[in-house]
């Protein structure tokens, strides 16, 4: 029986089996883990070919339910109903080496469940307009949270009892819809959850957070407010703000509460929930959870195409996510990994792949990141949509791409094969053959002196903004694309990490600081920020509202937080910036059709009104205005560059960035990674590539493995459009 754990090895979060790092790559087979057993069921056709390309940790849904092994008569869970998990045996013949990542799922589900028909009292209450959806646990039903730690605490046991241990790598603590601890209400923008078990719930949070009702009244400006009344917001305070897209907290700290209550409550669950599974294995297994989807969960059930021909389109599944608890769940003890699939924005040919979770705060909590990869390739049914590939060529530099985000991030991955019945999603030899060579850079990556990040430039995130806006999308939206448009494109690697990482003293040192969406800040926040970027030639990029909203909405915090005075226009228009001024170092080689913004209303608007700025470019808002709208600021040693229009573009951002003194590896405004060993560019344009490294280097193409550099500090490569070049620039000997 092999014990498992994650590690630091060489500065990045690290599997280690029995003591010795290993790469995080998975096989996601699902074929006949979904299949009852039948006597002419077959194994999966193409398991033999990943583990022939070098696979040995797999993953797979749990082949049985919670639903399946609760017996209502007994109210106890049956552990003979988990024979099914058997099926680990002649998996394990066919690679005595297989390890399993099975997903669990916790939760009882849908009218049918009897755990759901005996306790409807402890299920999920949406508001009156919800329809289509399925009976669900309240996140705060202690019941349900009872029976889901008897339920693991018996299917880890029954594991154990049958010596099936030795299979197993770890377990994915599933909840929510889709396994992701995300339900439908905040997917269609439906407010809730007012059950009995979330009302008490939510009094007993804000007994503990006020202490007295005196102190909640005062809090909330509402003198008739008590614990004994009914708490959970209704839809209309909810959703309500006072100056279009932001809440005045002196207003609305009721729904600003409740967001942050549900986060909580979404973020202990995980925590129990993978301390029951860690203590039932002993320690000796993975645990781990699909959480903190703040770069991404900004879209709704309307984006996905899913359930009801009317889904929402116009809202943000975030502040209802319950994924803002994220610092929580990254500072338990008992979660080893997180996971997500990749973004969704822009997986075709010449996009970018990305996580969902700041991922420089997940390694420097010491966790370790596991992309969940899901690609649709040109196996899969035809309108597959997300970017499907066309043809093997395609699937195989999007499958390049994928693994080269993941090497130069040190994660790992499970590539999932569900796209169709038979045939296989990946079932072709220049795709094994593309795994099997990945797979040997995976290893290599574990032997590496320095496998830190290599960036010099942060990109912050609030895990809380969404709790003081607008559940609509109209910011939000432009914000979650600048990652795709501008941000991948810059020319440099970036961490993505949480404000909160930032204030409490825990990130790295960076030279650029990319606030994306720090539009809420106490006073005591505004001075640590300052504090901390007011120094060593550090600059801060600013996007459309900083620290707009403190105890209320004021444009003053602003000037405060960036030195930079702000006109607020309590109108709503969409906003655009051109370059107006090519002769500061930041424009001067940038094109003249450099633009950006959005023509989704943002409300209020905002220009610069400040005789002591530098005015780089214009933003054009509602009444054809033209005012000041993309400036810098020089402090003494600090500098601050304020955007009024979201979405900057690859150019700008990178001429920021070299501003700050970044290195910049490449002006070709392909998509980037690096780190301290490994650089990929994945094109839209075919042309001669120009890369600028750190240090001299020897530089090898590892998948063609030809040589492209010696002893270089730049290097030249053609590459044809939509392709992708993984480059090694790190010691000898190469991979």
């Amino acid at each position: 029986m092999s014990v498992f754990a994650v590690k630091s090895q060489h500065g990045a979060p690290t599997l280690f089996m029995d003591g010795a790092p290993i790469f995080a790559g998975l096989y996601l087979t699902v074929r006949n883990f979904r299949q009852p057993a039948s006597p002419g069921r077959i194994d999966d056709p193409y398991f033999e070919q990943f583990r022939d390309a070098g696979f040995h940790l797999y993953s797979a849904p749990l082949p049985i339910s919670f639903d399946d092994v609760y017996d209502p008569d007994s109210g106890d869970f049956v552990a003979e109903r988990l024979a099914p998990l058997d099926i680990l045996r002649r998996y394990a013949e066919l690679d005595p080496q297989s390890k399993f990542l099975l997903r669990v799922g916790t939760e009882p589900r849908g009218k049918d469940s009897a755990w759901i028909q005996q306790h409807p009292e402890e299920c999920e209450v949406l508001e009156a307009r919800a329809k289509g959806i399925y009976a669900t646990p309240s996140y705060a039903s202690e019941r349900w949270m009872a029976d889901a730690a008897r339920f693991l605490r018996t299917l880890i046991g029954y594991l154990y009892a049958h010596d099936l241990d030795r299979h197993i790598l770890g377990y994915l603590i599933c909840g929510g819809d889709s396994a992701e601890w995300v339900k439908v209400g905040p997917m269609e923008d439906w407010a809730g959850d007012y059950s009995v078990p979330t009302q008490q719930a939510f009094h007993r949070w804000l007994r503990e957070r006020y202490g007295d009702v005196e102190a909640l009244r005062r809090a909330w400006d509402d003198p008739a407010v008590d614990f004994d009344q009914p708490l959970v917001p209704s839809p209309e305070e909810q959703s309500a703000t006072d100056c279009f897209l932001f809440k005045d907290p002196r207003r609305r700290r009721n729904a600003i509460d409740y967001f942050r209550f549900h986060a909580h409550l979404v973020a202990s669950n995980i925590n129990q929930l993978c301390g029951v599974a860690k203590e039932a294995c002993r320690g000796e297994h993975l645990v781990g959870a699909f959480y903190g989807y703040l770069q991404e969960i900004v879209w709704n059930n309307g984006f996905f195409g899913q359930r009801l021909a009317d889904a929402d389109v116009a809202h943000a599944a975030a502040a209802r996510s319950g994924h803002a608890g994220l610092q929580e769940v990254l500072a338990s003890p008992h979660v080893d990994f997180l996971s997500s699939p990749y973004s969704y924005g822009w997986r075709w040919l010449g996009g970018e792949g990305g996580f969902m979770s700041p991922e420089a705060s997940v390694r420097r909590a010491g966790k370790l990141w596991i992309s969940e990869e899901d690609m649709r390739t040109h196996l899969w049914p035809p309108d597959s949509f997300y970017g499907q590939a066309r043809n093997t060529g395609e699937t195989v530099e999007i499958l390049k791409r994928q693994f080269a985000n993941i090497l130069c991030h040190a994660a790992g991955a499970w590539w999932n094969d569900w796209g169709r019945r038979e045939g296989g999603t990946w079932a072709e030899p220049a795709i094994m053959e593309t795994f099997r060579r990945s797979l040997e850079l995976g290893r290599h990556h574990l032997t590496l002196p320095d496998r830190s990040s290599a960036a010099e430039v942060a990109v912050v995130i609030d895990a809380e903004n969404w709790f003081y806006r607008s559940t609509r999308n109209n910011l939000d939206i432009p914000i979650w694309r600048n990652r795709h448009w501008g941000i991948a494109r810059m020319g440099a690697p970036v961490d993505a990490l949480l404000l909160s990482d930032l204030l409490e003293g825990r990130a790295d040192e960076y030279k650029l600081y990319f606030f994306l969406n720090a539009f809420h800040l106490t006073a005591e926040e505004r001075q640590r920020l300052k504090a901390l970027l007011r120094r060593d030639g550090k600059i801060a990029l600013w996007v459309y509202a900083p620290g707009l909203v403190n105890e209320e909405i004021s444009v003053d915090h602003c000037r405060d937080l960036t030195g930079i005075a702000l006109r607020m226009i309590e109108r709503q228009w969409g906003a655009h910036i051109y370059i107006s001024d090519f002769a500061h170092p930041i424009t001067a080689n940038l094109p003249t059709s450099t633009f950006w913004g959005t023509d989704m209303r943002l409300g209020p608007l905002f220009t610069v009104d400040d005789p002591d700025v530098t005015t780089l470019g214009t933003v054009v808002i509602n009444q054809g205005r033209c005012e000041p709208g993309f400036v810098l600021h020089e402090g003494e040693d600090w500098a601050s560059v304020y955007s009024a229009a979201p979405n900057l573009p690859p150019g700008v951002l990178r001429e920021v960035a070299r501003y700050a003194g970044v290195h910049i590896y490449c002006d070709a405004e392909d998509v980037l990674y690096a780190d301290r060993n490994y650089l990929m560019l994945h094109t839209v344009r075919a042309e001669q590539k120009t890369v600028h490294l750190p240090r001299p280097a020897d530089v090898w193409e590892v998948y063609s493995q030809c040589q492209v550099g010696r002893q270089c500090t730049s290097f030249q490569d053609w590459m044809e459009a939509g392709t992708t070049h993984l480059y090694y620039y790190g010691p000898a000997p190469r991979p």
